[in-house]
């Protein structure tokens, strides 16, 4: 190939290239200094100035014009989490005027007839005024006939053996703590068992065919087919009721909240909110209840959203974010409006709907649609309560 030949070809690669300094024009000088040196300053120079032409494709501010498809960065942009939705319910004056929502579940309990048997599958047990327990039906409620002792915690104070999470998600059994032991009935066949459980125990969770038994100071896993009792690594009284072992857990004593699932956790930001930017852990009867991947859990409210209320949090129990807030204002009276933890969570009805206990009286919310709605009255001689899954 002849000088001349070589001086038209970079002549030509040079048009092509963007205004500004070149390096083809100094490789053409480092290709002239030798004849012994030009083959391969040639071939250094075409791969050079081929690649030039890449990156300028690549980089050109005007890529539809030059007919290359320009893709998307790989690495992904971080989002912000979006605004969990609000619903508001009404003060308690204004609940009545709620629609009814029509289920299993008796609508007035203190009209329900004592029978001693009732077809039908048991709705619900409830703890009346004459201390005893019933397992509520559609056509009335029937004494569970149990031997019970008030549960007591390790410094005397006394409580009650039924609790929010003791009948069974099926409605075919029912658990109740007690001191150095749990006891188990089959409400089908009428017939207890005595699980032996050392220790002062306050609170059950179902977690299908096993039992998570919570203390002050310790918690144990009661399986229920062999009668083990295994001893976990956290204590208190912070776990979800529903079938994955969650706890909402404030690892800083009263700092951030936390959802834990084994041994990861993601944080519940709950902040602007709940009251203080994180959730009460430790309250005994309210706790969170798991459906899939959701919890459900309520708070005082933050002060700002609006006075005196309570709050109701869903959120994803794989990701902490919220994903909407039910707001119960107190109303005018001064007093709370359900006492201490705010509106307790007592269930889901469907993977779209939440039990929520207001005073007394059963609230039935949309999380899809924001509904509000009434399920059941509840008479004050109604002292505690546990309602089956649905």
């Amino acid at each position: 190939m002849t000088d001349q030949r070589l001086r038209e070809l970079f002549d030509d690669l040079a048009e092509s290239l963007p205004e500004g300094p070149s390096r083809a024009g100094e490789l053409w000088r480092r290709g002239t200094r030798g004849r012994a040196r030009r083959r391969w300053a040639v071939a250094a120079v075409v791969a050079t100035v081929t690649a030039l032409l890449v990156v300028e494709i690549v980089v050109s501010p005007e890529p539809v014009e030059r007919g290359i498809a320009v893709y998307p960065s790989l690495t992904p942009t971080p989002t912000a989490a979006p605004t969990p939705a609000m619903d508001t319910a009404p003060p308690p004056s204004g609940e009545a005027g709620l629609p009814e929502l029509a289920t299993d579940l008796p609508e007035r309990w203190a009209g329900l007839p004592v029978v001693t048997a009732v077809p039908g599958p048991v709705l619900a047990l409830a703890e009346f005024g004459d201390g005893r327990i019933y397992q509520l039906k559609s056509g009335g409620r029937i004494p569970l006939d149990v031997k019970l002792d008030d549960p007591v915690d390790s410094a005397g104070n006394g409580g009650t053996p039924l609790n929010p999470n003791s009948l069974s998600p099926d409605g075919t059994m029912a658990a109740f703590p007690q001191k150095d032991e749990v006891v188990v009935v089959d409400l089908v066949i009428g017939q207890a068992r005595r699980y032996p459980v050392p220790g002062f125990n306050e609170v059950v969770l179902w977690r299908g065919d096993q039992l998570l038994v919570e203390q002050e100071k310790a918690n144990h896993l009661l399986d229920l087919a062999t009668g083990k009792v295994r001893r976990q690594p956290y204590k208190g009284f912070t776990g979800v009721a529903g079938y994955r072992d969650l706890r909402i857990a404030s690892p800083d004593e009263g700092g951030r909240t936390v959802i834990q699932e084994g041994g990861s956790e993601v944080m519940l930001d709950v902040r602007g909110i709940t009251s203080d930017g994180s959730m009460p852990v430790g309250v005994l009867g309210n706790h969170g209840w798991q459906r899939g991947n959701l919890v459900a859990r309520s708070a005082f409210a933050h002060h700002e959203q609006g006075g005196s209320a309570d709050v109701v949090v869903v959120a994803d129990a794989d990701t902490g974010h919220v994903v909407r807030t039910l707001f119960l204002p107190w109303g005018d009276s001064p007093a709370k409006r359900c006492g201490k933890g705010g509106c307790p969570v007592r269930g889901w009805i469907s993977q779209d709907t939440v039990i929520v206990e207001s005073g007394h009286r059963l609230l039935c919310w949309n999380i899809k649609t924001g509904a509000l709605s009434r399920v059941a009255d509840l008479p004050e001689e109604v002292t505690a309560y546990s309602l089956r899954g649905w």
